[in-house]
């Protein structure tokens, strides 16, 4: 393993093999911040450390990597734009590290895209919308699809880790209380699986109704599981809605100003 976390300082470190002797390095993360981005590519800046710990700062004794944790490969745009000496460093990174590694900077770039997605006001996400189907058909929009690193909703349902993915009415005016929540399990390789079933629940009454011919088996179990999982789970739903609500309305706002100024 390449990568770890040290304890003392909660810094992430790295041990990379060089012929027959080890090179150790102190490791920045840059990761895009983006809430509505869903690349999962991380950008790591290497300083090298002396044997007593500290750091060996020389400009030009950095090294940097990028690395697309979707293909736990080098990222397309690195390999265009670094140096020979940063690729070359890259290349021989990414030949180092093991599962492990990629799990920890996949774990790491989940909690930072998290963080800045439910830390992020409103009025400064800005995701792509048809106004037009949202408006005419009252088209409902799922929170992990507007905001793809937002907080998740996970249950498990016999022995198979699920997402539950809540979707919700952001019509201007609107003041339902009704939310779709489709489940979806989670395949060995992180993705989502196939439909798993549909349930419509009103959060504010705590009404829970089964989808003809696609509810899913045992919705009282179904109830009970998600409900001592999530002790506050309508009232998260409502914050949820109210998130999406007021996330449309700005890029409704934005989307209604660039008309009138091209009119």
């Amino acid at each position: 393993m390449v990568f770890d976390l040290n304890p003392d300082s909660t810094k992430l470190v790295a041990t990379l093999p060089n012929g027959g002797q080890t090179d150790r390095y102190e490791c920045v993360l840059s990761i895009c911040g983006n809430p509505t981005c869903r690349c999962r590519s991380v950008y790591v800046t290497f300083f090298p450390r002396r044997p007593n710990g500290d750091r060996g700062y020389r400009r030009k004794s950095e090294r940097n990597a990028s690395i697309d944790l979707d293909t736990n490969g080098m990222y397309s745009e690195f390999s265009k734009t670094a140096s020979k000496a940063d690729i070359a460093f890259c290349e021989r990174l990414i030949e180092a590290m093991d599962a492990a590694d990629f799990r920890l900077l996949g774990d790491l770039h989940f909690t930072f895209k998290n963080t800045s997605t439910e830390e992020a006001e409103p009025d400064t996400i800005d995701p792509h919308f048809d106004f037009t189907e949202v408006e005419s058909s009252a088209k409902m929009q799922v929170y992990n699809d507007v905001l793809p690193f937002g907080d998740r909703f996970l249950v498990a349902i016999d022995g198979v880790e699920h997402m539950l993915l809540d979707q919700h009415c952001v019509r201007p005016g609107c003041d339902c209380t009704e939310t779709y929540i489709e489940l979806a399990p989670i395949m060995p390789d992180g993705k989502l699986g196939e439909h798993a079933g549909t349930i419509l629940l009103d959060y504010a009454s705590r009404r829970w109704q089964a989808v003809p011919d696609d509810a899913p088996h045992d919705l009282p179990a179904l109830r009970q599981r998600i409900e001592n999982a999530f002790p506050d789970f309508y009232q998260r739903l409502s914050r949820r809605h109210a998130k999406l609500q007021a996330i449309y309305g700005h890029c409704r706002k934005r989307y209604l100003a660039a008309n009138e100024k091209r009119r």
